[in-house]
């Protein structure tokens, strides 16, 4: 540029291109060095990816070559500011200490230091607010000092009068005026600050200390012009900045307005002397300018950030005046209006209108978040059916939460395209391919996620469910090699020790919870490893411990990772558990990853940014610095920033659609722009007051604010938009179906579209979509606003024709092949007993492959003080066991002990009582009919019946020709057929003996024991066999159609009904009904597996109606007869 004069100039534009096209035409004319570098500053990685996209291409038509965008450096505004600070010395050593984590170390060092005098008392109660629940340590003052850092950078670029005021002694408010009583601490704490750094900080030394900068005198890399591009909001500070450079060096400001109109009657009357230094937000005089709605209520950030500019005699022309024409759809006539600053014209819309099929704006209302992803991707699909001309690439996918949106739009994008499945062929729908841009590094990489979960480890109590997280997770599998299902296997481990929480007794009592080592990790280990060397024993105790059954063998493995676990877990406390120097933290934190976790082989640069971020957010200390104490609680608190969004400008415009949150690309053009969970709660974000800065009660044109910061976002979206806008937004509550609003500034945009094409018009934009995918209206011509169906789901349409071509009592039938007969030409006796009692569970586990847990089944990590009814029952049982086997109760007792398989202590000595006496009597009604286990051999062999074969193993007692079972439940149905099953197998196994079975347990009401007697079958010994094989076929040709289709026939509600129904049908009804629906503790309606497969058999009448009936007598008919009860 030679001798040219240099200045600062402002460049406005309505629109991207045109930005872009007057940015390129300097572009096009190089430097006097043409090897030197150029600088665009951009205020996201998403604008800089497409502005070097639009460079190249605009330079490869001014050229008969490609364009290629080089050799141009695009930092974001506030680094170049930063860097031409840090140019000057003692503004770099200001920067350096009073601003990020320095701040905040000195911040803490000094509130150590002062926490106990009387003026910082509320200071003081914050921090000794309880923390988290589960964790030991306290991260408030660690919180605290962060905010008042904070607090003191943004005072320093804000109000620098005011901090200036403080460093003289004066305790001065933001207006100049004294600081009320209450805020006083924070002038006083910042004068500590300021005396312990003892370097000026940037309100003291600025503007003075830019001289060098403006002079010239300092050497700044930087080159002869520089290009600030998509400025929208700026701080006084960085304004001072680019004066600065101004002075020696061209600075162009790139600046998006959405109204050339606005610009220009703020610009007049700005000139006119209307706009002060600094005005208050309350008296802008420019607040009335804005005549259209969404200018008014969104552009607060754009016509302040001119005011500011104003205010230091800078402004610029827009480069174009408004665009031509109003456009031709409703969202031309729209961005139109508010470019011309116009009110919505309503009424006459002869074009554009959704009367006439335009779509250029749509709203759905959803239920809940998924159903918004699903129904967006439908609606971009339409756009794309509608305009050939369309590709991924033209659009682009915005959400306020992109954490929440983020895996359900790759769960419904990516999770049923073609690409994803080779076999699905047509059934599959279009490939959607989307690139989502600004994840956290802790949602991208598992290692900056396991750093959170190493501080977990360092103080929280350490509960079972910890552990069993921890094992399951791919990087701690990786580190010690093993798989998912030994996994499962040292989670059972966990679950057989009986840990709930603690390492130790010494552990538990930093908790406050009494030196008591039962069911913590030391007692669980020590059980675990000693099972390995000794056989299993209802009595054994070593070492005040009960050495755990069944760990012989392979299981010796999953005890032996266990172990090595928590060995690591330990080392892993020890490393993090205690308070170090902030500065120590970062080589602390790698160490404890690298104990417990790995990446894979082709994963290594997980380590360089898991590195990388601790340095950058444990930098080191230079020599006399302050190097407070952290605890692990605010080593945690510093890591959660980590799961932040963070853009790559890799993953922006790849050709796929983009994802992002509503900054990244922010006034980038797009055809189809799609704004996803605009939802009441999401956005915008809160604007509440801090009661803690001094800012808030006298806000200035300029100053921050988050709720017009998101409103701005979403004018430059609305004004981005090509061809269609696409809003969705959750409407209805999934649950209750509620009526739920949209986010404030959506509804503004209704009313807005309301003036614009009327009532009738906004509800022609507005499609409410129903509750699930597979609704038939999702599948009617024209039933959700487009000219054809809505949904493209082939699996929802499916859905949709079983669903409308069912009937309310028809059994649902699963579209399953029929399976090969000969996987029923063996069956193993425990596969039939478990379907016969419950043919359902049986069905979805063999058949489909999967179990559906029961909420009873969800571990509990607490220190029992009582034995629950099951546990009680489970007591009993042990106790029940030992006793018959010949070991004296109070041994039984001991090893129960030592197995923390009882609350310590006295706690639950009630329940253990009466877990004895209930064994005892057991006991004793079983030896008083003959019970002898040392008579009791093993019965193994196979039954030949229709065509199949029985094989399994029964333990009975010989020379009484008896099976016998004893339990301490109550008895049901499912005990009855249990005993029938086995006495039938016997019988036709070994027909020689005239067996029978006998079963002895509690009566189903009350406290009395009952006996139930099945058989003998009558008759010589090949009579027995012929009939027992009879009876054994009609149980498997039970078996055989189960599980080929699902089978109504719920066990205890069978016998309850085939008990009565021979006799009165109202009586068979009411006492099945009791089973089926109105059982206090389990109703077999609500069995999950029941209710997944009859979801319609729900009331007794509907399965009365079923084959039900049919199905009950042809299992209880033949056993019923067989049956003698008496109470005992």
């Amino acid at each position: 540029m030679g001798q040219q004069a240099v200045a600062f100039l402002i460049h406005v534009g309505s629109h991207p291109d045109e930005l872009v096209g007057g940015l390129c035409e300097m572009l096009a004319s190089p430097p006097d060095d043409p090897f030197a570098q150029e600088v665009v500053a951009v205020p996201t990685r998403g604008i800089e990816r497409w502005l070097t996209q639009r460079i190249a291409s605009e330079l490869a038509d001014r050229t008969s070559g490609d364009g290629v965008c080089a050799n141009v450096e695009f930092p974001s505004p506030r680094r170049l500011v930063r860097d031409v600070l840090q140019a000057v010395p003692e503004l770099a050593s200001a920067l350096d200490a009073w601003e990020g984590p320095a701040l905040t170390r000195t911040v803490v060092s000094v509130v150590d230091d002062h926490l106990d005098e009387p003026w910082m008392w509320l200071l003081a109660r914050f921090i000794d607010a309880p923390n988290a629940v589960g964790t030991l340590g306290n991260s408030q003052r660690l919180r605290a000092a962060r905010k008042i850092a904070g607090l003191f950078t943004r005072y320093a670029r804000r109000r620098p009068e005011m901090v200036r005021a403080w460093m003289e002694g004066e305790d001065a408010g933001p207006d100049g005026g004294a600081l009320p009583e209450a805020d006083l601490w924070q002038a006083r704490l910042w004068r500590l600050v300021r005396a312990r750094i003892g370097t000026p900080g940037l309100a003291e030394l600025i503007p003075s200390a830019l001289e060098p900068i403006r002079s010239g005198a300092l050497d700044l890399d930087l080159p002869e012009r520089i290009f600030v591009y998509g400025l929208t909001s700026a701080d006084p500070m960085d304004v001072e900045v680019f004066d600065a450079l101004a002075a020696t060096r061209d600075v162009h400001l790139h600046l998006l307005h959405p109204s050339p109109v606005l610009w220009r009657d703020t610009a007049v009357l700005a000139e006119r002397g209307g706009v002060g230094a600094a005005p208050g937000r309350a008296s802008d005089p420019t607040a009335q300018l804005p005549h259209h709605p969404l200018l008014r209520s969104w552009a607060q950030e754009s016509r302040e950030l001119q005011l500011v500019l104003a205010s230091r005699s800078h402004t610029g022309e827009p480069s174009a005046g408004i665009s031509g024409s109003a456009g031709t759809t409703l969202l031309g006539r729209l961005q139109h209006d508010i470019r011309a600053n116009a009110l919505p014209a309503g009424g006459a819309a002869p074009v554009g209108s959704p009367a006439d099929g335009d779509r250029s704006v749509q709203i759905h209302v959803c239920y809940g978040a998924r159903r918004q992803v699903e129904v967006l991707r439908d609606a971009i699909l339409h756009v794309f059916a509608a305009d050939s001309t369309l590709e991924p690439r033209d659009v682009v996918i915005m959400t306020p939460d992109l954490a929440t949106f983020a895996p359900l739009l790759e769960a419904v994008f990516l999770g049923h395209a073609a690409g994803g499945d080779p076999d699905a062929g047509a059934d599959a729908l279009p490939d959607l391919r989307l690139r989502i841009a600004d994840r956290a590094p802790a949602a991208t990489n598992p290692l900056v996620r396991f750093a959170a979960t190493v501080l977990d480890l360092a103080c929280d109590r350490l509960e079972a469910g910890t552990v069993r997280e921890l094992v399951a997770m791919q990087v701690v599998r990786r580190l010690f090699g093993f798989d998912e299902e030994t996994a499962d296997a040292i989670a059972a481990v966990i679950e057989d020790t009986n840990v709930r929480w603690g390492l130790d007794a010494d552990h538990r009592a930093r908790w406050n919870a009494g030196r008591v080592g039962d069911h913590t990790w030391r007692r669980g280990l020590d059980r675990a490893l000693s099972g390995v060397f000794y056989s299993d024993s209802s009595v054994r105790v070593v070492g005040a411990i009960a050495p755990l059954d069944g760990a012989e063998g392979q299981e010796a493995l999953p005890i032996g990772l266990l172990a090595q676990i928590m060995d690591r877990i330990v080392a892993v406390r020890e490393l993090l558990g205690e308070p170090r120097p902030y500065s120590e933290w970062g080589p602390a934190i790698a160490g404890a990853v690298r104990l417990l976790a790995a990446p894979a082989w082709d994963d290594q640069w997980q380590w360089g940014q898991l590195e990388r971020l601790l340095e950058e957010s444990f930098p080191g200390v230079e020599a006399g610095g302050d190097d407070p104490l952290l605890d692990p609680a605010e080593a945690r608190l510093v890591v959660d920033y980590w799961s932040r969004d963070v853009p790559s400008p890799l993953h922006f415009r790849t050709g796929d659609i983009t994802v992002c949150t509503l900054v990244p690309m922010r006034s980038v053009p797009y055809r189809v722009v799609c704004l996803l969970g605009m939802d009441d709660q999401r956005f915008p974000r809160s604007s509440r007051a801090d009661g803690d800065d001094l800012l808030v009660d006298n806000e200035i044109i300029g100053d921050s604010d988050r709720g017009a910061e998101d409103r701005q976002l979403l004018l430059d979206a609305v004004m981005a938009a090509g061809d269609q806008l696409i809003v969705t937004y959750s409407g209805r509550d999934p649950l209750t179906n509620a009526e739920y609003p949209p986010a404030v500034p959506i509804a503004e945009l209704a009313d807005v579209l309301s003036d614009m094409a009327g009532e009738a018009g906004l509800e022609s934009l507005r499609t409410h979509h129903p509750l699930q995918p597979f609704s038939d209206i999702n599948f009617v011509s024209g039933g959700l606003g487009v000219s054809g169906p809505w949904g493209f789901d082939p699996m929802q349409f499916e859905g949709s024709l079983a669903v409308q071509h069912r009937t309310g009592g028809e059994v649902p039938h699963l579209l399953l092949p029929a399976p090969e007969d000969e996987v029923f030409s063996e069956i193993r006796l425990a596969d039939l007993g478990r379907f016969l009692e419950h043919p359902a569970r049986e069905f979805i586990r063999s058949r489909l492959g999967f179990l559906i847990p029961r909420q009873g089944e969800i571990p509990d990590d607490t220190v029992p003080t009582e034995l629950g009814p099951l546990e009680e029952w489970q007591v009993t049982d042990r106790f029940l066991a030992g006793l018959l086997s010949g070991y004296p109760i109070e041994m039984l007792e001991a090893h129960q002990r030592a197995g923390d398989t009882v609350p310590p202590g006295h706690l639950g000595r009630a329940g253990l009582d009466r877990a004895r006496q209930r064994a005892f009597e057991l006991w004793t009604a079983a030896t008083e009919v003959g019970y002898d286990p040392e008579r009791h051999e093993q019965f193994a062999g196979a039954v030949r019946v229709g065509g199949r074969t029985v094989e399994g193993v029964i333990t009975a007692d010989p020379g009484a020709s008896r099976v016998d079972m004893v339990t301490p439940s109550r008895l049901k149905g499912k005990q009855r057929l249990r005993a029938f099953l086995q006495m039938v197998f016997l019988s036709a196994l070994d027909p020689h003996h005239s067996w029978q079975g006998l079963l002895i347990g509690r009566h189903l009401r009350g406290d009395k024991l009952r006996s139930v007697k099945i058989g003998p079958i009558r008759g010589d010994a090949e009579r027995r066999r012929h009939q027992a094989e009879s009876l054994l076929s009609g149980l498997v040709d039970l078996y055989v159609e189960g599980l080929t289709t699902p089978m109504p026939l719920p066990c205890e509600t069978a016998f309850n009904w085939q008990m009565k129904v021979g006799g009165d049908l109202g009586s068979a009804r009411k006492q099945a009904e009791k089973a089926w629906e109105t059982d206090r503790f389990s109703p077999e309606a609500k069995d999950p597996a029941n209710e997944f497969l009859f979801p319609y058999l729900g009331t007794m009448s509907a399965l009365e109606r079923s084959p039900f009936p049919d199905h009950a007598r042809r299992l209880w008919g033949p056993i019923l007869p067989l049956l003698v009860e008496k109470s005992l």
